[in-house]
């Protein structure tokens, strides 16, 4: 809680912005003239201001003494916040959006209570029914077992009470968890909402793949970094399966990821998978820093194909560490190894694989089913490339991954890879800022086409070297 004189703020009255300006000073003058109009509203014990922030801080500036309102002591926590929305929202012109995150504010607020209220209820039934079984007492329990989430009755309350629809409510969630930084521009009434939920869900479109949506459980886990560091883990309820990225636009050749391993130390400032990491931090909770899900090294066991996608090879493709570098020099040995052993055991996937080290394969025990990649950004990395892949052998498919493009590149031979991804860079937000995207010149992508073609391989062509619209014919294949 903030403080205001002796006071300490009620949170959600510190929702509202503050009047400053001329607005306060004609306020002042006001209070000065004719006195306090409205008196201050406090809580039972006077130690919270509930309403009447401004009215105070006038009462100082104009030195006039301020009345008092004092709440009794049975004015529950969920009637404060009904009073405290009535009297501002009365006062104040506010607009949609800005009704919208008010009542964003208030479901907060409101779902402790609610929740709190549940609890009692529920504590109160029990007593009952240890009291005295009765069909009365069976029926109140079966009515609180009816009754809805709390968080459902804070949402539709809110609405209500704000004065706000659920859709622009729909909306402020929406900005609130990809535009974070335009919330206060709608607050404040720089932005409206429309344009603010227009960026937003621009934004989560442009998303590489879904977050992973696991609900942590009660259970906490022992994960450990590439260093050794023990990091606390909640896990996840339910078995470990693979993440489905069919609803995602980042992954157009795989309908699968898994990562048994997350976080990544190659610092490149395009990155999207540090920019979901850094966002949802369910996903590393160790940041960024590599660290080893042993839990979800059962997913291959648990995952099934939908039996409408039976024939579609697609539904057999996995990609490996979609949120890491499986084979980055900081991977401990051991890591790829219990990794490599479930893929071995669990061959009926095809495990899409994709490193910026490959000569790192070179000495390893690759699946049969392995579909093997490099990335390649840039031109020094194309010789380590060419070197590694010549060495590698018995695998389904091996594949260059040219995203982003960042520069033409000039390869000697691509006799030696079966298919060839290009892709333009997205932008991404980062640490330092954004990122922005970057769009190839049509010529740096024709020559690599060419040059695959010649070299007898396939080609797939990201949607986002379109910005993901139509209007050109892109090559969409896959190896047989």
């Amino acid at each position: 809680m903030s403080k205001l004189g002796p006071f300490e703020v009620h949170p959600f009255a510190d929702v509202f912005p503050l009047i400053e300006g001329d607005e306060f000073d004609d306020l002042v003058r006001d209070v000065k003239a004719h006195g306090l109009r409205d008196k201050i509203v406090l809580n039972h014990d006077r130690t919270v201001l509930v309403d009447g922030r401004n009215r105070y801080r006038a009462c100082d500036a104009a030195d006039v003494d301020a009345d008092f309102e004092v709440l009794p002591k049975d004015f529950s926590e969920s009637a404060i916040l009904d009073l405290i929305v009535s009297k501002n929202i009365a006062r104040r012109q506010l607009s949609a959006g800005q009704r919208a995150f008010l009542a964003l504010e208030y479901e907060k607020a409101f779902a402790g209570e609610a929740k709190e209220s549940q609890r009692e209820s529920a504590r109160r039934t029990a007593d009952q029914v240890n009291a005295q079984v009765s069909g009365s007492t069976i029926v109140a329990d079966r009515r609180q077992s009816e009754e809805p989430p709390a968080e459902r009755k804070a949402s539709a309350k809110a609405a209500r009470v704000v004065g706000a629809s659920p859709r622009a409510v729909q909306r402020a969630k929406a900005v609130e968890t990809y535009a974070p930084e335009l919330v206060e521009k709608v607050r404040s009434g720089e932005m409206p909402l429309d344009l603010a939920d227009k960026e937003a869900q621009q934004r989560r479109r442009a998303m590489p793949e879904n977050a992973p949506s696991e609900k942590p459980g009660k259970v906490m886990l022992t994960l450990r970094t590439h260093d050794g560091e023990e990091v606390a883990y909640a896990r996840p309820e339910g078995k470990p399966t693979f993440n489905n990225t069919s609803d995602g636009e980042g992954i157009s050749w795989a309908q699968w990821s898994w990562n048994p391993v997350t976080g990544c130390l190659h610092g490149c400032d395009y990155c999207y998978a540090r920019e979901i990491t850094l966002r949802f931090k369910q996903v590393n909770p160790a940041g960024f820093t590599p660290l080893f899900h042993h839990e979800r090294l059962a997913a291959p066991a648990n995952t099934k194909v939908p039996e409408q996608h039976r024939d579609d090879p697609s539904w057999r493709r996995v990609f490996v560490c979609s949120m890491a570098d499986l084979y980055g020099r900081w991977v401990p040995d051991a890591w790829i190894y219990e990794v490599h052993d479930v893929m071995h055991h669990h061959a009926d996937w095809d495990y899409l694989l994709l490193t910026k080290f490959p000569a790192r394969y070179t000495k390893l025990d690759l699946p049969k089913t392995a579909w093997v990649g490099t990335s390649i950004d840039e031109q020094k990395r194309v010789r380590i490339a060419e070197d590694a892949f010549r060495k590698i052998e018995g695998v389904k498919v091996k594949w260059l991954s040219i995203e982003p493009l960042k520069e033409p590149l000039e390869f000697s031979d691509l006799s030696m890879f079966d298919w060839v991804v290009i892709g333009a860079q997205t932008e991404t937000r980062q640490e330092g800022g954004v990122v922005p995207a970057f769009s190839p010149p049509f010529e740096w992508v024709a020559r690599l086409v060419a040059q695959a073609r010649d070299a007898g391989c396939r080609v797939h062509l990201k949607p986002n070297l379109v910005n993901g619209h139509p209007g050109m014919a892109l090559p969409d294949e896959y190896p047989a």
